[in-house]
């Protein structure tokens, strides 16, 4: 039975998709990824990993069938194996290293639990690239905002726009 991969990468900006086996191993899975790669891309660094997943890497033996979450199976491409995070809220800042296919969801949500934020108070900020107005949304990989060899990117915490009426 086929599936969709859904596809981060520091070189694309969109999300892209593959649909392989539920057989398929996270090699050929990779292979498949590569493939949307732009032509001429060196591919030999590149990590695939698993979103919001804390194992260093799968065992590239691991069926495509055993990845699956909720949302189905969301990977991201990346030449930095971790990306260093920094968060600003007011006079207070916190760091991490996360890897690639972490959300911008879940670096909120680690980020307020750090500050001491209570879980509703948390819902009401949004992470806003630091010196911009951009918030990505929350289901966007940190590895899809720098590149190699930068590998960090730092946000400010904010409160969310709220729509009155």
């Amino acid at each position: 039975m086929p599936t969709r991969v859904y596809i981060q990468s520091e070189y694309f900006p969109d999300i892209k998709f593959v649909e392989v086996n539920d057989e398929a191993t996270v090699a050929e899975l990779k292979h498949a990824a590569l493939a949307l790669l732009p032509p001429g891309t060196e591919a030999f660094d590149l990590t695939l990993s698993v979103e919001d997943d804390d194992d260093d890497a799968h065992s590239h033996s691991i069926q495509v069938k055993h990845l699956k979450k909720e949302h189905g199976v969301r990977v991201h491409l990346h030449r930095c194996k971790q990306v260093e995070v920094k968060v600003c809220f007011g006079a207070e800042v916190v760091h991490h290293k996360f890897r690639p296919a972490t959300t911008v969801g879940r670096v909120r949500l680690w980020a307020g639990e750090k500050l001491g934020m209570a879980p509703g108070d948390i819902a009401e900020h949004v992470l806003q690239i630091a010196g911009t107005t951009e918030q990505p949304d929350v289901d966007i990989h940190i590895g899809s905002l720098t590149k190699y060899s930068q590998c960090e990117v730092a946000f400010d915490l904010v409160p969310a726009h709220r729509i009155n009426g």
